[in-house]
């Protein structure tokens, strides 16, 4: 794993209610969690996160708009405020941004570059634990917690090291819509999403694909746990077919008491996924995305890196995959 460099605790004010920022639901114990769940595999190893500075920069100005960035770059104050013209297009802003919060954006896109860059040198797996999130910071602006997008960098990251053609794997709550919108101009990028239907990120609740290279796999009642790692193996089995690696951008917000969600996943499930994207046989680089109840997440992460590292087993098969007849 990649870890993010310590910066300020700045997550406090992040939720909206009544227009006004009040103490959010995260708290400074997520990426902790995360980390810590990882670390329990033996097989797990630590890692500073040491792209430098001009990475960060040249990789983000490919995927966010100049106006944009000299924004986030001028606010100075920790003083948390709404920017309704930052707000996502047809959305109103639903979270504030303060100098604290750009500067922990930008240490998760340096984790991100990171591991992609372990990964196109050729370790099987890197997984950048770091915060916010990124999938919903889009060309020219943020939202859902999200301000940089961390999974675009990764991939043209991978790009750059010469991988020829990269997907993203988007398995989170949420629809993409930053992600979908910062890689449509880039041919190489595919995009793989799997998400909760309608979508509260969406202007009319309807995700709308950016290109011909997204392919989109809306839920709209909540899923089994067999339905939904089956669609994954499906999404992995799809993109091993046309891309060379792959970035996962991977939310624990599907799991059961997710504050901001309604699914009801046990954090085992995410054992099964790992083993499922091992299976694929591709390079994949995780990037951390949503996940807000802090008492599942160390079991997730520790599923999820235990199915990675350890593959499939028949324990952990799809039903799908499984033989007519067998049992779990």
């Amino acid at each position: 794993m990649i870890e993010q460099r310590p910066t300020r605790d700045v997550a406090a004010p992040w939720i909206i209610e009544g227009g006004q920022p009040v103490v959010g639901r995260e708290g400074g114990g997520r990426l902790p969690a995360v980390r810590d769940g990882i670390a329990r595999h033996a097989r797990a190893r630590a890692e500073a996160a040491t792209a430098d500075d001009a990475a960060i920069d040249a990789a983000l100005a490919r995927l966010h708009d100049a106006a944009y960035l000299t924004t986030l770059d001028g606010i100075t104050s920790d003083v948390p405020v709404l920017m309704p013209e930052l707000a996502a297009p047809g959305m109103e802003a639903d979270v504030p941004v303060c100098a604290g919060l750009v500067q922990t954006a930008r240490e998760g896109v340096r984790a991100a570059i990171t591991a992609a860059a372990r990964v196109a040198d050729g370790a099987p797996f890197a997984y950048a634990v770091s915060r916010p999130p990124g999938h919903h910071a889009g060309p020219a602006w943020f939202g859902g917690y999200c301000y940089l997008n961390t999974a675009g960098a990764a991939a043209l990251t991978l790009l750059d090291h010469g991988v020829a053609t990269v997907g993203i794997l988007d398995l989170d709550l949420h629809y993409p819509n930053g992600t979908s919108a910062v890689v449509a101009s880039h041919e190489r990028i595919h995009l793989c999403s799997l998400h909760a239907s309608p979508v509260a990120n969406a202007p009319d609740g309807r995700a709308v694909p950016h290109s011909e290279r997204e392919a989109l796999i809306g839920f709209e009642d909540v899923p089994s746990e067999d339905e939904y790692v089956t669609a994954v193996v499906d999404a992995g089995r799809r993109l091993a077919a046309s891309v060379d690696a792959v970035v996962v951008s991977l939310g624990y917000d599907t799991v059961a008491g997710d504050p901001h969600g309604d699914w009801d996943l046990p954090p085992a499930t995410f054992r099964r996924i790992g083993a499922a994207l091992a299976a694929t046989g591709l390079p994949l680089c995780v990037v951390q995305e949503g996940g807000y109840e802090v008492s599942s997440l160390a079991d997730c992460s520790h599923a999820f890196v235990t199915g990675l590292l350890e593959g499939p087993s028949a324990d952990h098969e799809p039903a799908a995959d499984r033989p007519t007849g067998a049992t779990r």
